[in-house]
């Protein structure tokens, strides 16, 4: 009799029986049949034939002991009362007393009390099934298949089988490994440990060097030699790649990331080897790869106390003192330890901020003071430290002072005593440890035929070095005449840009990308902008030039433009402009003023920095001042297009609580969050007087307004206990109506199922989309399919939003933004996302800050909101909130002391507090609603703002009274 196999969909592997099991069985047979009980073989095949498709034939091989080590199947552990089949090194067969969900918990118990740790094949789903159990598990080098199954001819009994699955590839597991998703077969693994990043990078690097990977160094650019680290650290986790003689055209990337439950999420996947010469390039752009500095370890001033705020990022203490005295102590402190104070190029000066750099690490120290004080009278300081990462982080001379830098690009300067010799020979030496080169002028001519070599300054010096292969970087020394050298450290005007893009306008002029910085005002007689560039002066210059007559601007023929500055001045119909370059840090610097001798619409649109924020909230209020006293309905004579009121009837069938105008477009009303959003081609004027005196006749109370001219009007309504307040702003050609508030809040309907045959249109498919549907536009910076109805994104420095309605399924549009946005390096949240038929949240990290999706089901729409932070920019504005609360600024554009009460608490404001930048009174609050209120011309005026966690607002005093407006 033939012996009989067992199929390989329930152990990994189609092998038969080994050859012990077989000559096992036929000696069972054999012995049985002589003493009559052939019903004990045939119960014996049908047992094992549960798992079989047929007989394989009696010549199949027992598993290779090279690939499954010493693994011995017979000595894995049985239940208490079950009965051995039969058994062997490589397959073991029992039946167990127990029911199959009781003998697969105690099975699985016993393994791991053995060391024995379960995974699951990557990518996959189990079902669960009352008759059957499989479980996979890996110890050490050795992986075993468990297969639990209920035997009918035994009675039912349920058989449990051990058998050896060979490592084509052995990944190791961490001893706490969790959620482990394994391939024996490829290189895949995935797991989560409590382990620190940088024990798990030592623990592989040590692992899979066993196993024939070596670490690989994007700095050697080949085989890491033994030491130094074992990975790439970053603050999200950490990263390695591993190369292997055996497999010559492949790497194995290692990826570490920390979760929000303190875990680290462990990756093992294979890539192909082309990208090792990717990382080599992305090393060799960025060539500071050092971690973070650990800000809990840093000295503090004595009298320190614990705020409560710190985080792992950074710490939070106040001390007794005033912020000049606590700034001098902060500089003397973190001196001793090596630390050396910066300032930025060209930035403003900040007295509550503070930049230092020790070796590849940076550090912000910020200070705040209570409400009602100043810096110079306050009792007590709070110090933040801020642990800054350097993209460039060049070496600094141990005695440095006047230290300028720039951590985003190759920018420093600064004073020493050492002679220009020592200073070269210090900087080519500590340079070439982080393989820059020195570079050679006949190199430079061959690479850079057009090159311009600045002239060695008079008893000074200049040398180049070169970092991969274009990457040059120029050092210029210069003595001061008072026995010290001045060092300055930048790129050479011959590698930087030579040609400009243009990007999007900054209230109606042109701005270059990439630049540093860029900002500008608006007013009624004049623009004016600002702009710093990372190109030569001839490349910024030809970009105006060009952009400028574009727009039928003539250039005045008497320019003045040498190698260092450049003035052009420019005539256009409405006026006259002045355009000033200048070469300063390694930048070209932007002054286009612009004056106009004719009148031209004024547009409040648009905000490119915090002041640009502020000085907005000034012309609005400034706007107002003239309607401040004035009765709510606005003038009947018209003076123009802007002006004119046109008569507007409500819109028939509209789906908000509240009357729209006929000329409402784009509707977009949530009654479960209270908000309404639509465009109009009507005026700002029309569309005010409209919701006046339609509201008033559905018994709502008009509430004075702030802000009501021509451009922008802020309307304030009551109804019993109900609020609602409306926005209607100039933007472009249209007028955009953003409206909030109690009165727009309606109760969800119950999701009931809906009749057949009775299918709304709400509840309509939309039709499926082609490939041309889902082609990739841009708005702001963010994708939106180019199937869309309406498409609108704003973006300032400290964020972005796009807003867009979509004519496709809501699970399509999903599709899109996570394809999308992944191929943009955003990574998903996944234990945060809500999805359902009608909506869904997705929040996203990408690389600028956190950002988050949401998606609604409207009529036949799917509905688009994408949002992104960038907490960077606005904590180096000093405008970011501390984490999970929201920060308020307070402002006064008036030239005299002012006070409002704010959540029943009275907040002082200096004359001209805010107009320059964010130098008033804040506060850091829990999120929520707040009143505020301020008595103006005899009475008091209140209001109401809603603030949420990781918003910046800002409240700004004028003479009609307070504008709110989010920042952030």
């Amino acid at each position: 009799m033939g012996s009989i196999g067992i199929e390989g969909r329930f152990a990994f592997r189609r092998k038969a029986l080994p050859l012990e099991a077989r000559m096992t069985g036929e000696m069972v047979s054999f012995s049985r049949m002589r003493g009559g009980h052939r019903r004990h073989l045939l119960a014996f095949c049908a047992l094992v034939a549960v798992s079989a498709t047929g007989c394989l034939p009696s010549r199949a091989q027992a598993p290779d002991r090279v690939d499954i080590g010493d693994f011995d199947a017979s000595k894995l552990p049985r239940l208490p009362g079950a009965k051995d089949v039969f058994a062997s090194p490589f397959t073991t067969i029992f039946v167990s007393p127990q029911a199959i969900g009781p003998t697969a918990d105690a099975v699985e118990k016993a393994l791991v009390a053995l060391g024995w740790q379960k995974y699951a094949a990557p990518n996959t789903a189990s079902a669960e099934n009352p008759t059957m159990r499989t479980l996979t598990l890996k110890k050490g080098r050795q992986a075993l298949n468990v297969f639990i199954t209920v035997a009918p001819a035994q009675n039912n009994a349920i058989s449990v089988q051990y058998s050896a699955v060979p490592l084509k590839v052995d990944l190791p597991f961490t001893a706490d490994a969790a959620d482990i998703e394994y391939s024996p077969d490829r290189p895949s693994l995935s797991l989560v440990s409590g382990e620190p990043v940088e024990k798990l990078l030592d623990f592989y690097r040590q692992e899979l060097a066993s196993r024939g990977w070596v670490l690989w160094s994007a700095k050697a650019n080949g085989k890491q030699a033994p030491g130094g680290p074992s990975g790439t650290l970053h603050e999200r986790g950490g990263f390695a790649y591993f190369v292997s003689d055996q497999e010559p055209k492949a790497t194995l990337a290692l990826v570490l990331q920390k979760t929000d439950a303190g875990k680290v999420r462990v990756e093992i996947k294979p890539q192909p080897i082309s990208v090792l010469a990717n990382e080599r390039q992305v090393y060799l752009g960025r060539d500071n790869v050092a971690p973070p500095v650990a800000v809990s370890d840093l000295p503090r001033l004595p009298g320190a106390r614990d705020t409560g705020k710190s985080t792992a990022e950074r710490v939070s203490y106040s001390v007794p003192g005033n912020v000049p005295a606590t700034t001098a102590a902060i500089k003397a402190l973190l001196a001793a330890q090596g630390w050396t104070f910066y300032l930025v190029p060209l930035d403003d000066r900040h007295s509550t901020w503070l930049t230092f750099i020790k070796g590849q690490q940076g550090l912000s120290v910020r200070f705040t003071i209570s409400p009602g004080r100043n810096e110079e009278n306050t009792d007590q300081t709070t110090v933040e430290y801020i642990a800054d990462r350097l993209q460039f982080a060049p070496p600094v001379a141990e005695d440095a002072a006047e230290v300028m830098f720039d951590e985003h690009r190759p920018y420093l300067s600064l004073i020493s005593g050492g002679t220009p010799q020592s200073l070269r020979e210090f900087y080519a030496r500590t340079l070439a440890a982080s393989d820059w080169e020195p570079l050679p002028e006949a190199d430079i001519a061959t690479k850079w035929p057009n090159a311009k070599l600045d002239p060695k300054p008079a008893n000074g010096d200049i040398a180049y070095f070169m970092r991969g292969n274009v990457r040059p970087l120029m050092l210029v020394l210069r003595t001061t005449g008072q026995g010290r050298t001045q060092v300055e450290l930048k790129a050479p005007a011959f590698a930087e840009l030579q040609s400009l893009e243009a990007d999007n306008d900054i209230f109606g002029l042109p701005v270059p990308k990439p630049r540093k910085n860029a900002g500008g005002t608006n007013g009624g007689t004049g623009r004016e902008i600002h702009a710093q560039v990372m190109a030569s002066l001839e490349a910024v210059l030809s970009f105006y030039r060009g952009a400028l007559s574009a727009r039928g601007w003539k250039e005045d023929a008497r320019a003045m433009v040498g190698p260092e500055d450049a003035e052009v001045n420019f005539t256009f119909p409405e006026g006259t402009a002045s355009l000033k370059l200048a070469r300063q840090y390694g930048l070209t610097t932007v002054s286009l003023i612009e004056k106009i001798t004719k009148p031209k619409p004024q547009s409040v649109a648009g905000s490119a920095s915090v002041n640009d924020m502020l000085q907005q909230a000034q012309q609005m209020m400034r706007d107002a001042e003239a309607q401040a006293g004035v009765p709510i309905q606005p003038p009947a004579a018209a003076r123009g297009a802007d002006d004119a009121v046109q008569p507007l009837q409500p819109l028939a069938g509209g789906n908000a609580p509240i009357p729209l105008p006929e000329t409402a477009q784009d509707i977009d009303f949530d009654g479960e969050d209270g908000t309404l959003q639509f465009a109009s081609a009507s005026s700002v004027k029309s569309i005010a007087e409209f919701f006046r005196s339609a509201l008033q006749r559905s018994g709502w109370r008009a509430k004075p307004s702030v802000i009501n001219n021509a451009n922008m009007a802020q309307l304030q309504f009551a109804k019993g206990n109900k609020d609602l307040s409306i926005t209607v702003m100039k933007m472009g050609p249209s007028t955009n109506v953003n409206a909030r508030g109690s009165g727009l809040q309606v109760a969800a309907a119950k999701p009931d199922a809906p009749a057949a045959g009775n299918r709304s249109a709400g509840n309509a498919l939309a039709p499926a989309p082609s490939a041309d549907d889902l082609i990739v536009e841009e708005s702001a910076g963010l994708p939106v399919p180019k199937r869309h109805t309406m498409s609108e994104g704003t973006q300032t420095p400290f964020r972005r939003e796009l807003n867009a309605n979509v004519p496709l399924d809501l699970s399509v549009v999903l599709e899109f933004y996570r394809r999308e946005l992944g191929t943009r390096n955003w990574k998903e949240d996944a234990k945060s996302v809500v999805v359902a038929a009608d909506r869904a949240t997705v929040r996203f990290a990408s690389p600028d800050g956190p950002a988050v999706l949401k998606l609604s089901r409207k009529g036949n729409e799917t509905t688009v909101n994408l949002a992104v932070k960038n907490p960077e920019a606005a904590r180096k504005a000093g405008i970011l909130p501390p984490a999970g609360k929201a920060h308020v600024m307070f402002g006064n554009i008036m030239p005299e002391d002012a006070s409002l009460t704010f959540n029943n608490r009275t907040i002082k404001v200096a004359a001209n507090a805010g107009t320059k930048g964010p130098d008033g009174p804040a506060l850091d609050l829990a999120p929520g609603k707040y009143k505020y209120s301020i008595k103006t011309g005899g009475k008091i005026d209140a209001d109401e703002v809603e603030i949420r966690s990781d918003e910046t607002w800002g409240l700004m005093i004028g003479p009609g009274g307070v504008l709110a407006l989010q920042a952030y």
